[in-house]
Protein backbone atom coordinates (compact mmCIF):
# COMPACT_ATOMS: atom_id res chain seq x y z
CA UNK A 1 0.00 0.00 0.00
CA UNK A 2 2.82 2.40 0.90
CA UNK A 3 4.56 1.56 -2.38
CA UNK A 4 1.49 2.63 -4.37
CA UNK A 5 1.30 5.97 -2.53
CA UNK A 6 5.01 6.64 -3.04
CA UNK A 7 4.70 5.69 -6.71
CA UNK A 8 1.68 8.02 -7.15
CA UNK A 9 3.44 10.94 -5.49
CA UNK A 10 6.64 10.40 -7.47
CA UNK A 11 4.74 10.18 -10.76
CA UNK A 12 2.86 13.41 -9.97
CA UNK A 13 6.13 15.16 -9.12
CA UNK A 14 7.73 13.82 -12.32
CA UNK A 15 4.76 15.12 -14.34
CA UNK A 16 5.00 18.55 -12.66
CA UNK A 17 8.75 18.75 -13.36
CA UNK A 18 8.05 17.91 -17.01
CA UNK A 19 5.45 20.68 -17.25
CA UNK A 20 7.81 23.22 -15.65
CA UNK A 21 10.53 22.15 -18.11
CA UNK A 22 8.14 22.51 -21.06
CA UNK A 23 7.06 25.95 -19.81
CA UNK A 24 10.68 27.13 -19.48
CA UNK A 25 11.65 25.80 -22.90
CA UNK A 26 8.56 27.21 -24.62
CA UNK A 27 9.09 30.74 -23.28
CA UNK A 28 12.92 30.53 -23.29
CA UNK A 29 13.08 31.04 -19.53
CA UNK A 30 15.83 28.47 -19.06
CA UNK A 31 18.46 31.01 -20.10
CA UNK A 32 17.32 33.78 -17.72
CA UNK A 33 18.60 34.45 -14.25
CA UNK A 34 16.33 33.63 -11.31
CA UNK A 35 15.45 37.32 -10.79
CA UNK A 36 14.53 37.71 -14.46
CA UNK A 37 12.40 34.55 -14.26
CA UNK A 38 10.68 35.96 -11.17
CA UNK A 39 9.94 39.27 -12.93
CA UNK A 40 8.64 37.53 -16.06
CA UNK A 41 6.46 35.12 -14.08
CA UNK A 42 5.11 37.97 -11.92
CA UNK A 43 4.16 40.00 -14.99
CA UNK A 44 2.57 36.97 -16.63
CA UNK A 45 0.62 36.10 -13.50
CA UNK A 46 -0.53 39.72 -13.16
CA UNK A 47 -1.67 39.81 -16.78
CA UNK A 48 -3.62 36.57 -16.50
CA UNK A 49 -5.19 37.59 -13.18
CA UNK A 50 -6.35 40.92 -14.66
CA UNK A 51 -7.82 39.13 -17.66
CA UNK A 52 -9.60 36.65 -15.41
CA UNK A 53 -10.91 39.39 -13.11
CA UNK A 54 -12.12 41.50 -16.03
CA UNK A 55 -13.83 38.50 -17.54
CA UNK A 56 -15.52 37.65 -14.24
CA UNK A 57 -16.70 41.22 -13.65
CA UNK A 58 -17.64 42.48 -17.12
CA UNK A 59 -18.52 39.43 -19.23
CA UNK A 60 -21.95 38.79 -17.67
CA UNK A 61 -23.04 42.38 -18.43
CA UNK A 62 -21.80 42.11 -22.00
CA UNK A 63 -23.58 38.80 -22.50
CA UNK A 64 -26.77 40.27 -21.04
CA UNK A 65 -26.55 43.26 -23.41
CA UNK A 66 -25.92 40.98 -26.39
CA UNK A 67 -28.86 38.81 -25.36
CA UNK A 68 -31.07 41.90 -25.10
CA UNK A 69 -30.04 43.01 -28.57
CA UNK A 70 -30.63 39.55 -30.00
CA UNK A 71 -34.06 39.48 -28.37
CA UNK A 72 -34.81 42.92 -29.83
CA UNK A 73 -33.84 41.77 -33.33
CA UNK A 74 -35.86 38.59 -32.93
CA UNK A 75 -39.00 39.90 -31.20
CA UNK A 76 -38.98 43.54 -32.27
CA UNK A 77 -39.30 44.90 -28.75
CA UNK A 78 -36.99 45.55 -25.88
CA UNK A 79 -36.54 42.84 -23.31
CA UNK A 80 -37.02 45.33 -20.46
CA UNK A 81 -39.47 47.80 -21.92
CA UNK A 82 -40.92 50.59 -19.84
CA UNK A 83 -44.25 48.80 -19.52
CA UNK A 84 -42.62 45.79 -17.86
CA UNK A 85 -39.91 47.46 -15.80
CA UNK A 86 -40.71 50.67 -13.97
CA UNK A 87 -38.91 52.68 -11.34
CA UNK A 88 -41.40 51.60 -8.71
CA UNK A 89 -40.77 47.94 -9.47
CA UNK A 90 -37.04 48.48 -9.03
CA UNK A 91 -37.14 50.48 -5.79
CA UNK A 92 -40.36 49.07 -4.33
CA UNK A 93 -43.92 50.18 -3.93
CA UNK A 94 -43.54 51.88 -0.56
CA UNK A 95 -42.70 55.36 -1.83
CA UNK A 96 -38.93 54.96 -1.88
CA UNK A 97 -38.98 55.40 -5.66
CA UNK A 98 -40.84 58.68 -5.33
CA UNK A 99 -38.39 59.97 -2.72
CA UNK A 100 -35.35 58.96 -4.77
CA UNK A 101 -36.89 60.38 -7.92
CA UNK A 102 -37.58 63.65 -6.10
CA UNK A 103 -34.00 63.84 -4.82
CA UNK A 104 -32.61 63.17 -8.29
CA UNK A 105 -34.92 65.79 -9.78
CA UNK A 106 -33.99 68.42 -7.19
CA UNK A 107 -30.26 67.70 -7.61
CA UNK A 108 -30.50 67.98 -11.41
CA UNK A 109 -32.60 71.14 -11.12
CA UNK A 110 -30.11 72.73 -8.72
CA UNK A 111 -27.17 71.78 -10.94
CA UNK A 112 -28.87 73.19 -14.02
CA UNK A 113 -29.68 76.43 -12.19
CA UNK A 114 -26.10 76.83 -10.99
CA UNK A 115 -24.75 76.19 -14.48
CA UNK A 116 -27.19 78.64 -16.06
CA UNK A 117 -26.23 81.37 -13.57
CA UNK A 118 -22.52 80.82 -14.18
CA UNK A 119 -23.01 80.85 -17.94
CA UNK A 120 -24.95 84.14 -17.66
CA UNK A 121 -22.05 85.65 -15.71
CA UNK A 122 -19.63 84.85 -18.52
Amino acid sequence: MIDIIIWAISSILRWMRLKVYQYEVTFSLYMLTPIEKFIFNTLLLGLFSMIAMGTYIYLPDHLRAIGGRLYYYWAGERLFSSSRLSISSVFGENGVATQIGGMVYETAKQSATTTTVRMAEL
